[in-house]
């Protein structure tokens, strides 16, 4: 009799075992879905914002960006401040000058540096036609 209930507690103890072995498994389970989420989300949280700012739905044309980099020195009808020796972009002398040399003005003086980082080739030639429209 004794090595029956031998038999029957080592049944019982393996039984345990092999069900505390599962639930570990399934907790691994549950633990590897979770963090392969979490993973998921965090790298489709680092694509959006890298490709947010590039997104050209974001109102990106030249009046838009006229009025948020350059506006606030040559003022919204672009008539400049002489007093401050910020120059008129609708003067005469503004239109005879080709749209290549208003978007080197834009990109290589060293008052526009900070400007010039941040445009595109493409957003300076939208800020150059908005002039354009300004002058007429």
């Amino acid at each position: 009799m004794g090595g029956d209930f031998r038999n029957t507690w080592t049944t019982a103890r393996r039984t345990a075992d092999s069900i505390e072995l599962q639930n570990f498994t399934r907790r691994r389970k549950e633990i590897m879905k979770t963090t392969k989420l979490v993973m998921l989300v965090m790298t489709i949280a680092v694509a959006l914002f890298i490709l947010i700012p590039n997104l050209s739905w974001a109102a990106d044309d030249g009046a838009t960006i006229y009025k948020a980099k350059c506006a606030a020195c040559h003022g919204a009808d672009a008539a400049g401040k002489p007093a401050a020796k910020i120059p008129s972009l609708v003067s005469d002398e503004a239109k005879k000058l080709s749209d290549d040399d208003l978007a080197k003005a834009v990109t290589e003086k060293p008052k526009h540096a900070g400007v010039a980082k941040s445009l595109t080739p493409d957003q300076v030639k939208m800020v150059v036609s908005y002039i354009r429209s300004l002058q007429k």
